[in-house]
């Protein structure tokens, strides 16, 4: 049953794209131990949302106040997302680069919270 439920899923809902990176251990050219951002998946169907609207947390510098941006990201449950991986997604010839939390898992897709925080 949840093949089906993935099927219309992947037919009627995941018109967006995104790409998966995440930072992994490698060693540098001298041998050093070194972390560098790699693409672990990319292409993958999805389907992107809004939970709500940016929100200013309170915090603020003497430049600008932090807004924080949440979405959320609907995509098949095979995918092994992690959190903090940083995730770019192409919905509606719009580009939005995001940082994931925690997945949460179904039989037939995962749903995951994505967020940014920038100055304005």
């Amino acid at each position: 049953m949840a093949n089906t439920y993935s099927a219309l899923l992947a037919q009627y809902m995941y018109k967006d794209r995104c790409t998966i990176a995440r930072q992994v251990e490698t060693t540098d050219d001298i041998g050093a131990d070194v972390y560098e951002m790699k693409d672990i998946y990319t292409d993958v169907p999805c389907k992107l949302g809004q939970t709500g609207q940016s929100s200013m947390n309170g915090q603020s510098t003497d430049r600008a106040f932090m807004i924080q941006d949440h979405l959320r990201l609907s995509l098949p449950v095979e995918y092994d997302v992690k959190e903090n991986d940083i995730i770019t997604i192409q919905h509606k010839g719009q580009t939005f680069v995001m940082r994931s939390d925690t997945p949460f898992k179904y039989m037939s897709h995962q749903e995951i919270s994505l967020f940014r925080i920038s100055e304005a």
